[in-house]
């Protein structure tokens, strides 16, 4: 709900249920990263009151803007996971979601999953890999804000506690679909590896992407369990039917994803 405020404009929102930790998780993140998440001015519970952001990253590109540019935004978000690995731990304590590799096996076979040795063997590789971190998970062009000419990471509401590659498959599918490129093509390895450049740090870059697969794999998974935690803690009447919808979209997403493997 946008607001009118004495010194400007704010955005109301309260929380369902499963989300209810978002305003104090982004207390957190925000101590670690100002300039790139929304400004809190209060909130209680489920319930905050951010500061307005500018306008949509969609909006500006739409507008003909080149910046800033998904060369630029993939390469940061990298750089917010690897700042949120210190608050990991925290961020469980305020109810972020535990989505650490190890549990995504046990979730993926009560999906019905049936590829369950091979997603294993990609959740045991990330469990021995990089530190988990706070992964947005849905950090696509309509969550991305610019302040100022910097992107601005809003609506961590469906954000778990993870390794980092689980999370940055919208952003990078956003990226690819916005740009207009064919999905593994040569330009959409460019700007994985852009992303990953970063975590040079923590391993050889052909290692990294060898990770990154293994989390692109999981992600789905993830998403799955979040749309039947959402659900499970809605209220019926709360329940659309797109709701539902999406939920099913998930779990086609995580069947789909195994389904390419060898």
């Amino acid at each position: 709900m946008r607001v009118r405020i004495a010194d400007g404009i704010a955005w109301f929102k309260e929380d369902p249920p499963a989300d209810e930790f978002e305003p104090a998780l982004t207390e957190l993140l925000a101590g670690k990263r100002r300039d790139d998440l929304p400004e809190l001015i209060a909130w209680e519970g489920p319930r905050m009151l951010t500061r307005d952001v500018g306008p949509r990253l969609r909006e500006v590109h739409d507008a003909g803007e080149a910046r800033p540019s998904w060369e630029e935004i993939l390469p940061l978000s990298a750089e917010l996971q690897i700042e949120f690995m210190e608050v990991a731990d925290r961020s469980l304590t305020l109810g972020t979601p535990d989505d650490r590799p190890e549990l995504l096996p046990n979730r993926y076979v009560a999906l019905g999953g049936d590829r369950i040795d091979a997603v294993r063997a990609a959740a045991e590789r990330l469990a021995n890999s990089i530190p988990l971190t706070v992964a947005h998970m849905e950090g696509h062009d309509g969550n991305i804000f610019v302040r100022d000419g910097r992107p601005v990471f809003i609506d961590w509401a469906e954000a778990v506690v993870t390794d980092p590659f689980v999370g940055p498959v919208q952003t990078l599918r956003g990226a690819t679909e916005r740009l207009g490129y064919t999905p593994g093509s040569p330009e959409v390895e460019r700007l994985r590896d852009l992303y990953l450049e970063p975590f040079g740090p923590f391993a050889p870059m052909t290692e990294l992407r060898e990770l990154f697969a293994d989390g692109y794999l999981l992600h789905g998974i993830s998403r799955a369990e979040l749309w039947r935690r959402t659900l499970a803690r809605s209220r019926p009447r709360r329940v659309r039917s797109t709701d539902s919808r999406s939920g099913r979209g998930w779990r086609s997403c995580a069947s789909w994803s195994t389904a390419q493997l060898p």
